[in-house]
């Protein structure tokens, strides 16, 4: 059996700007075969953690290697795929040419048919990219992300301006990517999107690490689900329920959700179209933070 490699293996990450520490101490590891969701608030620190790792920006302390290599070097870029969240191309080009040249930087590129497969970006090829869409510039970004045959790719806010059907053709792209041993850092506020792709969730916020696990992990410290139900016109739920309405129905959040559901049949609650589900990560993720400080 292949021994997995380090993709990415972060120590002690510290940066300041004047008397503001935007990250302090932050240690990440990364296997090859592995996605991580890097999450964080506006402000956290997230964005300037997620720079030191792509070799971008120069911790004051503390150290990144990829595959070990020191991040930012020419063996590190040799084997990483980046997708900024502003990608400024020149517009006379097209991308097939921004593809090739790219290509020419690496030893065993991918052909830009496949690329172009793969993001949706066939009929936008030899067009000029004066007047792309933000979608197509961002669909022509995740394709430069992957011309070099990365190990390992960044993504940062990779869907933005995509449509539902572009998102999700990108959900395959990058799962298959990790299945076949690629390594993934994921930045996105699409919950959904990092549901689907990460394995693992680390989470900054003031500059220091606040969650770091695997979804399951995450979701196990809470153990709660989600009850949903209809109930008749004019119906309210009983007062011990607790429950919450919105455009779909009601709603109770609940550790006992058997429990629960004894109770409502016992006394008479006339519910009809339950549904039991888990928490959605996002929910699973605030609750662990109220939590932490209370």
């Amino acid at each position: 059996m292949k021994t997995q490699q380090q993709a990415i293996t972060a120590r002690g990450l510290v940066k300041s700007f004047g008397a503001v520490k935007a990250v302090a101490g932050v240690d990440l590891d990364l296997a090859e075969g592995e996605a991580v969701g890097l999450l964080g608030p506006n402000g956290a620190g997230k964005s300037t953690a997620l720079s030191m790792l792509m070799g971008l920006r120069k911790p004051d302390a503390g150290s990144v290697s990829i595959f070990g290599h020191a991040a930012g070097s020419r063996a590190a870029r040799r084997v990483t795929g980046v997708t900024p969240q502003a990608a400024g191309f020149p517009v006379q080009l097209t991308p097939r040419e921004v593809l090739a040249y790219a290509a020419a930087h690496h030893a065993n590129p991918r052909q830009s048919r496949d690329l172009a497969e793969a993001f949706g970006v066939g009929a936008l090829m030899d067009r000029r990219m004066v007047g792309f869409s933000g979608g197509e510039v961002r669909r022509v970004a995740l394709a430069l992300a992957f011309v070099g045959a990365p190990k390992l790719v960044f993504l940062d806010e990779p869907t933005t301006g995509l449509d539902t059907a572009a998102q999700e053709g990108f959900c395959s792209v990058a799962r298959a990517f990790v299945q076949q041993g690629g390594a993934l850092v994921l930045t996105s506020h699409h919950w959904d999107e990092i549901e689907a792709i990460c394995d693992r969730i680390t989470m900054i916020d003031k500059g220091e690490r606040v969650l770091d696990g695997s979804l399951d992990e995450i979701r196990a410290r809470t153990r709660v689900n989600r009850l949903s139900f209809a109930l008749p016109d004019g119906v309210m739920p009983p007062d011990w329920l607790g429950a919450t309405h919105s455009l779909e129905g009601w709603h109770v959040e609940t550790r006992d959700s058997d429990g629960v559901l004894r109770r409502m049949v016992a006394e008479g609650v006339p519910f009809a179209a339950l549904s039991i589900q888990p928490l959605a990560l996002k929910d699973v993720i605030a609750r662990i933070r109220m939590e932490a400080t209370q």
